[in-house]
């Protein structure tokens, strides 16, 4: 019997999404490297666009049971790769301060990498709430740094709520990934001692 994953296809309408959302981080760069502020307006359209796609494909994809491993670690990574790459390039024109950036894509590389080393090893991560709460944080605050000069203050102190949480639900993250890991050495601990 065929798994339900096995079942859905692989290119669902959610993983487009996400895939779209990839799409338009080169626009969104080129948009904000121009420095102008008509073109920065419209690099925040776009980026509240890409931030929708990021909570509807995730909805569709429950809503519609179009669920798949690849969305699981595709629509991930498209949202840090989207904040990642509109953090840096914020910080090279000096719209957000550089340790703010290096916490926050600091913080996705470490995590990512833990989450992808584990789902080759059959162990899927899921995201914690927290960190669903600290990307709609940074998405809000970095559609207002982009959006308008005067909503800049306002997006900055998001970006600082946003990095709050960040590191929150990455204690989080490392809890869960090696609790089951300690259980495990526990457990054989255990086994060896009443072999004794």
């Amino acid at each position: 019997m065929k798994s339900k994953d096995e079942k859905t296809p692989i290119w669902t309408l959610p993983n487009r999404l996400s895939l779209v959302r990839i799409l338009l981080i080169p626009v969104i760069v080129l948009l904000i490297s121009s420095q102008k502020e008509n073109l920065l307006f419209a690099s925040s359209i776009l980026f509240i666009i890409a931030g929708i796609t990021d909570g509807l494909d995730g909805w569709i994809a429950r809503r519609m049971s179009m669920t798949t491993r690849l969305g699981v670690l595709l629509d991930p990574i498209a949202d840090k790769l989207l904040v990642s790459s509109v953090l840096i390039a914020l910080t090279y024109y000096h719209l957000v301060p550089f340790w703010i950036t290096i916490l926050l894509v600091g913080r996705e590389l470490v995590i990512n990498g833990l989450r992808s080393f584990y789902a080759m090893e059959g162990m899927t991560i899921y995201p914690s709430f927290s960190g669903k709460f600290k990307t709609a944080l940074q998405i809000v605050g970095i559609a207002c740094i982009l959006f308008s000069t005067s909503l800049r203050t306002i997006g900055l102190v998001i970006m600082f709520g946003a990095l709050f949480f960040s590191l929150y639900s990455a204690v989080g993250y490392i809890v869960a990934i090696f609790r089951p890991a300690r259980a495990g050495e526990e457990s054989d601990r255990s086994a060896v001692t009443g072999q004794r």
